[in-house]
């Protein structure tokens, strides 16, 4: 197991042997659920699909991405959520949590193309350290003793806000989400791809290694703040003119619904919310993947221009209508399953959520599908190169892939 890790990390300038060796011990992974080595605890499946998803974006990554520099950067973020993603000690789970802005941070303000990339820099650094310190108070009040597998302490419901305030940055939560959109409209398209399919599952993995301490807590704050989130952010969605800002209020829309999946404690919450994690994983670093294309071929991202993506390329049309039906949770996609099982638990909780997210659905449902009658319509032609496109062809299988249900529980 260890071998295959440090024969990576060899290979770590070579992107495609770092890849394939990194798979092999991905796969060995699962047939040792639980291996206790240097920091090592995978304790469920869920982490497992996790890097699984992880090493696919990097993958896709690697296939469109030519500036070497920042495949070495995505490789350095890609070993830092690997040690997240299978760390035992919550102090390393911290560690690993905060590194991970520092590759996307380098990416932003090293390969940014406009100026107000600087701004978002900040902005990226002031959530994170606003968001993050308290973290750290709560673990020296809790006499370093907070192991992942136990918490040997009570907590009050301001204490655990305050441990839960780091992973909500990365959520993002709405209300603490204005770096996202900043961040992923400077950002080249690589940073955006790991930033909407990695960054914000280090959040969610990170939240729910914590759960276990929220039991007996009054958590109906966190479902308000979900329910806001999602209504809010996607009207935020409809009057968005840049496509890349609108994927961006998009992904706080899925990952404040996440977060009321999460917050309602029930097991088939829990499966629902990691459901969701992995559709909206895909689903987003697809997103950025073709508004990345469209923005290389025409140097626009405003959906104003996204016109007639038929007569250019038929592969892209039917690659870009499924990419965001799978967004709005069309079936036979994984985020409609999820987001099925999600609302179903609302419902048994109280009538009245049903409402809201009633609500939520109508205008996501519009915005997408605005999106692709946009790019189907229209007179503007594009010369698009249609070699890369049969590349995203694995991702989109797995976005549609809900075969591997048997897995989450």
């Amino acid at each position: 197991m260890f071998e295959f890790m440090m024969v990576s990390f060899l290979f770590f300038f070579l992107p495609n042997y770092f890849f394939f060796l990194l798979l092999l011990f991905s796969v060995s992974l699962f047939n040792k659920i639980s291996w206790n080595g240097m920091f090592f605890f995978v304790d469920s499946y869920v982490f497992l699909l996790l890097i699984m998803m992880m090493l696919f974006i990097y993958g896709m990554v690697m296939i469109s991405e030519k500036n070497m520099n920042l495949l070495i950067l995505s490789g350095v973020l890609i070993v830092i959520c690997y040690f997240f993603f299978v760390s035992s000690n919550l102090l390393m789970l911290y560690m690993f949590f905060e590194l991970s802005l520092f590759p996307i941070l380098v990416m932003i303000l090293g390969f940014g193309s406009q100026i107000e990339k600087i701004n978002s820099g900040y902005y990226l650094l002031f959530y994170a350290s606003l968001c993050s310190f308290p973290f750290l108070y709560v673990y020296y009040k809790s006499n370093f003793m907070l192991s992942l597998c136990y918490f040997d302490f009570f907590m009050n419901w301001e204490l655990f806000f305050v441990l839960t305030l780091s992973f909500m940055m990365k959520f993002p939560v709405y209300f603490l989400h204005l770096w996202l959109p900043k961040a992923h409209v400077e950002a080249p398209t690589t940073a955006s791809m790991l930033l909407a399919g990695l960054l914000l599952k280090l959040g969610t993995a990170g939240f729910l290694r914590i759960m276990n301490s929220m039991s007996f807590i009054y958590n109906n704050f966190w479902i308000l703040i979900s329910l806001l989130g999602m209504i809010l952010a996607s009207i935020c969605c409809v009057f968005q003119s840049d496509s890349k800002s609108l994927a961006a209020y998009s992904s706080v829309t899925h990952m404040s619904f996440l977060l009321l999946s999460l917050s309602l404690l029930l097991i088939s919450g829990k499966v629902a919310g990691l459901m969701m994690m992995l559709a909206h994983g895909y689903t987003s670093t697809l997103m950025f993947y073709v508004i990345g294309e469209f923005y290389h071929v025409s140097s626009s991202r405003m959906i104003y221009f996204m016109n007639n993506f038929m007569s250019s390329s038929m592969m892209i049309s039917i690659l870009f209508s499924l990419i965001f039906l799978s967004n709005s949770g069309v079936p036979p996609s994984l985020s409609f399953l999820s987001e099925f099982m999600i609302v179903i638990n609302n419902y048994m909780m109280s009538k009245l959520l049903f409402f809201f997210i009633f609500l939520y659905f109508m205008v996501a449902f519009y915005y997408s599908l605005f999106l692709i009658v946009a790019a189907f319509a229209g007179k503007y032609m594009l010369n698009f190169n249609n070699n890369n496109y049969g590349l995203s062809l694995f991702m989109i299988v797995m976005m549609y892939n809900i075969f591997w249900l048997t897995m989450f529980f």
